[in-house]
């Protein structure tokens, strides 16, 4: 069977929408990796694209757009420009990573809905876009050929909320590659990372946008009565500013652990590696999670993980960490504790992640996707 297939991520500012961004474009990459000769992938994209992700239009046609920032003329695009670009290429099908079809479509389409949060708690969005993404998803996914879900929990979400025919919805996962961590004399390190290492100072580390549902408010609550209670450890923090932005800085003063909390904001990819693979622990207080990739990632790299017991991220974890309940501030302080005093010893907790991590791969994502687009094809 051949076909071509275009992959419309007009929606994602690089940057800016985190692990989503991370999971559209690994799973492209796994895609193109399998190097089909029967079915012909074209990419759409904002021209920031190019920047941000060399590594993809380096392999594949990608058309881009230049466009604001501004989310209805990126709405609008996605209904006109790229609906004529699918009519001009004679595309065969469209799939739509961003978690809706265009209100316009051209050719038949498949979606990919990351998580049913702006459904399950809209106050963590903006009015205008709440009422929006409860429109425009549920038509979506009804109008979609395929759906396909990051995890079995979110698939599972979706056959409960929409009545879905089962065949319709397919989970595709992240999978994980262990990287080549740099030196932390590498020039990329900043001072402030390599500083910490070179005091081999002991830290957790949590890789999160500041959006609300990230739940930062419990790391750093938890951070604050271990401290109290004698433990010696630093808090990092990395990734870019979301919606609570200034309500976490502003805790971060309010219990006077600035001494020993650092933001890093966004960083190279290499350099969160490394911190990761350094880290006391990972923690993961996040309440709503469509999969959980830096938790794979740090069970790849050996770095024991507590998380939230909570959505998608029991099914990452697996039995490989320490699954702790949502926003239990003495829970979490108590488990972060009994890390700095290695129960369990960091070996087993590193054994176990690395098991665990196994069962995920790049590779069968990118197998399970083109199973996906054949069957749409069909």
């Amino acid at each position: 069977m051949t076909g071509h297939i275009g992959i419309n991520l007009l929606w994602m500012i690089p940057g800016v929408v985190g692990g989503s961004e991370e999971y559209s474009v690994r799973t492209v990459g796994a895609l193109l990796d399998r190097r089909l000769d029967d079915l012909e992938v074209t990419v759409f994209a904002l021209e920031s694209f190019r920047d941000a992700h060399p590594e993809i239009c380096e392999r594949v046609d990608v058309v881009t757009l230049d466009l604001s920032g501004n989310r209805a003329v990126r709405l609008a695009a996605e209904s006109t420009w790229l609906a004529a670009q699918a009519r001009r290429l004679e595309l065969d099908l469209v799939h739509h990573v961003g978690g809706r079809c265009p209100a316009i479509r051209s050719v038949p389409a498949v979606v990919t809905v990351h998580d049913l949060q702006p459904l399950v708690i809209p106050e963590n969005f903006g009015m205008v876009k709440s009422r929006y993404l409860s429109y425009a998803i549920p038509r979506s996914v009804k109008a979609a050929r395929t759906v396909i879900a990051p995890s079995e929990y979110v698939r599972g979400e979706l056959l409960r909320q929409f009545q879905l025919d089962p065949d319709r919805v397919v989970a595709v996962s992240a999978g994980y590659e262990v990287p080549r961590l740099p030196s932390p004399d590498d020039p990329r390190v900043p001072d402030t990372v390599r500083e910490l290492l070179a005091a081999e100072a002991r830290f957790f580390v949590y890789p999160a946008v500041t959006h609300p549902h990230k739940k930062h408010e419990t790391v750093l609550r938890a951070f604050a009565q271990l401290r109290d209670d004698g433990g010696d450890a630093w808090l990092v923090l990395t990734g870019g500013a979301g919606k609570a932005a200034s309500e976490v800085q502003q805790l971060v003063a309010d219990l006077d652990i600035g001494d020993r909390v650092r933001h890093l904001g966004r960083i190279d990819r290499e350099v969160l590696d490394l911190l990761i693979a350094r880290a006391e622990a990972l923690v993961f207080p996040s309440e709503f999670e469509g999969f959980g990739i830096p938790i794979l990632e740090a069970m790849a790299l050996g770095c024991p993980v507590i998380a939230a017991d909570a959505t998608a991220v029991p099914e990452v974890v697996g039995s490989a960490g320490i699954l702790v309940p949502p926003g239990d501030i003495g829970a979490w302080a108590r488990v972060m504790g009994d890390r700095l005093a290695g129960t369990p010893p960091r070996a087993e907790a590193a054994a176990a992640g690395r098991e665990q991590a196994a069962r995920f791969a790049w590779e069968r994502s990118g197998e399970r996707l083109e199973l996906v687009y054949r069957k749409a094809l069909g």
